[in-house]
């Protein structure tokens, strides 16, 4: 489809024709730009219900292979608690169609198997001139910007964003047919993840600035195909291989590295024993020992095993150990449920043993971010932590037993 060229109209009625810039662009200034004006994404086309949309930064780190990071362009965040990955793309390059897809479904692979705190601080590892999240800004706070907010957003977060319910988006000064034919097979066959692809027309206007034209590019344009063979060995965890075919073209492969496989308790000894002194690692270990032996549930991640409990199935974190540290942390959705006092009576708890929470923070039931301290800090005070660790779970498991 031939778009004609816009039409500048001044107050004295005289016409000029606008011209697509022809000097290269960079695709730093795309990101900054999306980093800037979120809203300049036409996410209606995609949510229709969406109200607001707010960056959470630029060049975020991401687990993509074998323990190595590949970095987002842009990550956005929706008011209905929708995650987006945002990658931009200068289209020089014939290889490009397939690269992105297979980098940007990399990511989304990624951030998906992340437990929320992982991901809140990876956020904030981003690039330090972006809107990244501060050092006591989560995810559900820099949403209470958004005109609109779900009420559960947090728990809607966090669910979506694991199950796979995340909008992929490809940004590019120009979207050949080759990829907008990738739209179709994208939304069929890979899941819960939603792909799009958003051109912006970059104008001169007469005085040198510059207008952008956001246009969303959704459906087939040409009645040619691309055949898509996914080819999965073995085990969930060893190669993907995704082959692209054109007509008249040769086959062209690419391969996706799998997500990263969840931690186990071996693992974690390993790590923790190579990251600490052996008196910290002794530390590490015999707290686990103590939590595994009094009953508490596990939930496996890719760099951490949390520790929490049970409640009608829904496992709910309060310990989350990692190769370094750990963070005691009551998720939202619980903190809702044990009320303002219950609350403060937690942080409180855990506090007299060692500062998980700030002191200042933890009288105030606003403030949920919680510390992560390293594992010296519970020296002499492991039954002590167990002790208040397991006070705090028989609390939080009645509360959230009470009827609504």
């Amino acid at each position: 489809m031939t778009i004609g060229a816009p039409l500048l109209q001044a107050p004295d009625m005289s016409e000029t024709l606008l011209s697509r810039t022809a000097e290269p662009h960079q695709e730093s200034l795309l990101q900054e730009l999306i980093d800037r004006c979120p809203t300049i994404l036409p996410i209606h086309d995609f949510y229709p219900n969406v109200e607001g949309l707010c960056s959470l930064g630029r060049e975020i780190p991401v687990p993509v292979a074998d323990g190595a990071d590949g970095y987002i362009d842009n990550l956005l965040v929706t008011d209905d608690a929708h995650l987006v990955i945002v990658e931009t793309k200068l289209w020089r390059n014939s290889e490009a169609v397939r690269d992105v897809v297979a980098q940007i479904l990399q990511y989304a692979m990624g951030v998906s198997q992340l437990s929320l705190d992982e991901f809140e601080n990876r956020l904030r590892r981003g690039d330090v001139k972006s809107q990244r999240l501060g050092p006591d800004e989560s995810v559900y706070r820099r949403a209470t910007s958004l005109p609109q907010r779900a009420d559960d957003f947090e728990d809607a977060f966090d669910r979506l964003r694991r199950n796979g319910d995340i909008l992929l988006l490809i940004v590019a000064d120009c979207i050949r047919s080759s990829a907008e034919r990738l739209v179709q097979w994208m939304n069929n066959a890979v899941g819960a993840y939603k792909l799009g692809l958003v051109e912006f027309r970059i104008y001169d206007l007469p005085d040198t600035s510059r207008i952008i034209v956001p246009k969303t590019l959704l459906k087939i344009s040409e009645a040619s195909r691309h055949v898509v063979t996914i080819s999965m060995q073995g085990t969930a965890s060893e190669q993907v291989t995704v082959t692209f075919t054109a007509p008249g073209e040769s086959s062209k492969k690419t391969k996706l590295s799998p997500p990263p496989t969840p931690m186990t308790e071996e693992r974690l000894t390993a790590q923790i024993r190579a990251n600490n002194p052996p008196d910290a690692a002794e530390l590490a270990e015999g707290l686990r020992q103590r939590l595994r032996s009094s009953g508490f549930a596990t939930r496996t991640f890719p760099s951490q095993i949390s520790y929490g409990i049970e409640v009608d199935e829904d496992f709910i974190s309060l310990l989350s150990m990692t190769p370094t540290n750990m963070w005691f942390s009551i998720p939202i959705r619980a903190v809702r449920v044990l009320g303002e006092q219950r609350f403060i009576t937690c942080k409180q708890r855990i506090n007299e043993v060692a500062e998980f929470y700030r002191r200042e923070d933890e009288s105030d039931a606003t403030k949920t971010t919680a510390l992560a301290p390293r594992f010296r800090v519970l020296d002499g005070k492991l039954d002590a932590f167990v002790e208040a660790f397991t006070e705090v779970a028989e609390t939080v498991k009645g509360a959230m037993a009470e009827p609504s």
